[in-house]
């Protein structure tokens, strides 16, 4: 489910231009993660205490950061009305750039993959740690290669290091 790409169009987008499968493989991905989130978030409630940090390091071994964003973003955008979830939480899920996918009766098909068999409260609280980790991500610096990464970059061509090694001999 880590390699499949977020779709991040309506239905109705995604029939007009033939990207149904790429839609439908999306939004599979995104019930898994639901359904993943959930699970994590009730394993690491305990004694009235949530270690969303753990849930998330857990989630992320198979689903992306941006994609747990997206399911929790879904699960508060809609409730302006409910007091359990901060202002901080409800502003960011509105900003939060993912389409509402509204069918042919008016309803958003993105419930389907709201987060609904968790307390509002523990949603509230993993939403936190999920822009925590989405800020730590911003302001982190670019990864540096690998030592596998770099032993599999190809190597230059001859005649590009032939005329660096020229330059140099110049100087």
């Amino acid at each position: 489910m880590r390699n499949i790409p977020i779709y991040d169009k309506t239905a109705e987008y995604a029939i007009e231009h033939n990207e149904i499968a790429e839609y439908k493989a999306s939004n599979k991905a995104n019930i898994a993660c639901k359904e993943a989130v959930t699970e994590a978030i009730n394993k690491n409630y305990r004694d009235y205490i949530c270690d969303t940090d753990t849930a998330l390091k857990e989630l992320r071994k198979d689903f992306s950061l941006e994609r747990i964003a997206v399911v929790t973003a879904v699960t508060i955008r809609p409730k302006d009305w409910d007091l359990r979830y901060s202002q901080k939480n409800k502003e960011w899920a509105k900003s939060f750039p993912f389409p509402d996918n509204i069918d042919e009766w008016g309803r958003n098909r993105n419930v389907n993959f709201s987060i609904t068999q968790v307390h509002p409260g523990l949603v509230n609280l993993f939403a936190d740690s999920v822009r925590k980790e989405l800020d730590l991500e911003k302001t982190a610096p670019p990864k540096k290669p690998s030592l596998l990464e770099k032993l599999n970059k190809p190597l230059p061509d001859k005649k590009s290091a032939e005329t660096k090694a020229d330059r140099l001999e110049e100087r």
